[in-house]
């Protein structure tokens, strides 16, 4: 599918994957939930933990095996481990499946196909369909968090957000179209400089996520933080650019929550002033919705917007990830199979 149209279609993933997925559901009594998943296939955790939906501590792991010891430390031995992969054969999802299995865990697998899939069948084990065939995570990102969160839902793991996924669905046919000419504009923007995303915690997950499809989709650097930790470090990182030969080449972009604290509503006035004295470009976006899962979706989709015009700017195709692809194929080269 070409991106332009998964961006206008993406609304459609919602409905669907609750369809789907309506009636998968974990069965076992749970003190936690550790979410094993790389890139675009971690996200869903992050967002469910951004929305304050799991009913218990829910920890997102990025890496191999389990962290077990670390959730022992505060008496947390009986996790539901969701594997995470779009693929279905990401090999550090699937250790962590491995290794769920070796401890007796109880295991909840999200994927669209491939060896999680195949595993889960074959034990039996609850599956979260993301049922999107051909496509890259971070372009599912509707289909898995509907998918999981639904599944959290059914098992009693996480608060109800079924309402707020369709209404939302419904704003985003409406808006995502408008939301085209302003990311447009800010790829123009960004094109020749590194853009740097800035945001409160309240909308942390869209502006890493407008990173990362920075990075995958106009397959370009780009870095985001956070206030008020930013104004403590990465501010004074900006603050000499105009006496070296750096001046002019950062972009950044500040993403406002309307229910931003007070105080930090004055840090980012006072930040982006600064800023742009120091010769650093800067623009503002405030996110729009009724609820935390509308801006951030909202956001969500300028990202997409813009970095699929950022993309066409530098004549790349959006969608496929070469950088990824080679990587893992030397490192099979290097270090084998796991």
């Amino acid at each position: 599918m070409d991106m332009r149209d998964l961006i206008l279609n993406q609304h459609e993933q919602i409905p669907h994957s609750l369809e789907v997925n309506k009636a998968v559901r974990a069965i076992g009594t749970f003190d936690s939930i550790i979410l094993a998943g790389m890139g675009g296939s971690g996200h869903p955790g992050d967002l469910i933990n951004a929305l304050g939906l799991p009913t218990v501590p829910l920890y997102v792991h990025r890496n191999y095996d389990l962290p077990l010891d670390y959730l022992s430390h505060m008496n947390l031995t009986s996790p539901l481990v969701i594997t995470s992969s779009y693929s279905g054969n990401t090999e550090e999802a699937l250790s962590s499946y491995k290794l769920a299995q070796e401890k007796g865990l109880n295991i909840l697998v999200s994927s669209a196909g491939g060896t999680l899939q195949a595993w889960a069948k074959r034990d039996s084990l609850p599956f979260s369909h993301i049922d999107y065939q051909d496509m890259q995570p971070r372009h599912t990102l509707f289909a898995a968090f509907t998918g999981i969160a639904t599944a959290l839902k059914n098992s009693g793991l996480a608060d109800d957000v079924t309402e707020d996924l369709l209404r939302v669905s419904v704003v985003l046919k409406k808006e995502t179209p408008g939301l085209e000419a302003r990311g447009k504009e800010l790829a123009e923007m960004i094109k020749d400089k590194v853009p740097v995303f800035n945001s409160s915690d309240s909308m942390g997950f869209a502006t890493k996520n407008f990173k990362i499809q920075t990075n995958e989709n106009a397959k370009y650097p780009a870095f985001w933080n956070t206030f008020p930790e930013l104004n403590h470090n990465e501010l004074v990182g900006f603050s000499k650019l105009k006496e070296g030969s750096n001046a002019n080449q950062f972009f950044v972009l500040i993403i406002r929550d309307p229910q931003d604290h007070p105080r930090n509503k004055a840090r980012m006035d006072v930040t982006a002033d600064l800023y742009r004295n120091w010769g650093v470009m800067v623009e503002e976006f405030e996110a729009k919705g009724d609820t935390q899962l509308e801006k951030i979706f909202y956001t969500e989709t300028l990202g997409l917007w813009t970095t699929y015009y950022l993309a066409k700017i530098r004549d790349i195709d959006p969608v496929p990830v070469e950088g990824v692809e080679s990587f893992k194929a030397k490192l099979k080269e290097v270090a084998g199979e796991i």
